[in-house]
C-alpha cells in the first residue's frame, strides 16, 4: 500500500493547525478564518493571507500587589 498519501495529508493538517493556532491567533482574522482559508486553498496560501492581517493589541494585565 501507498502510505505516501497518508503523509501528505498528515502534513497538510499539522501545517493548517500550525498557521491558525501560533501566527491567525495573534491577528485580527484570528483562528478560525485562518483554519478556514488554509484548508480551503493551501496552508502556504492560508499562511500569506493570514500574514497579511492586521495584528491584533492585546492588552496585557498586571496582578496588582
Amino acid at each position: 500500500m501507498n502510505y505516501i498519501w497518508i503523509i501528505i495529508i498528515v502534513l497538510y493538517i499539522l501545517l493548517t493547525h500550525l498557521v491558525a493556532r501560533y501566527i491567525g491567533e495573534k491577528r485580527e482574522i484570528g483562528y478560525g478564518k485562518s483554519v478556514f482559508w488554509s484548508l480551503s486553498l493551501t496552508p502556504i496560501v492560508g499562511f500569506i493571507i493570514t500574514k497579511m492581517s492586521k495584528l491584533t493589541e492585546k492588552k496585557l494585565t498586571t496582578p496588582n500587589n
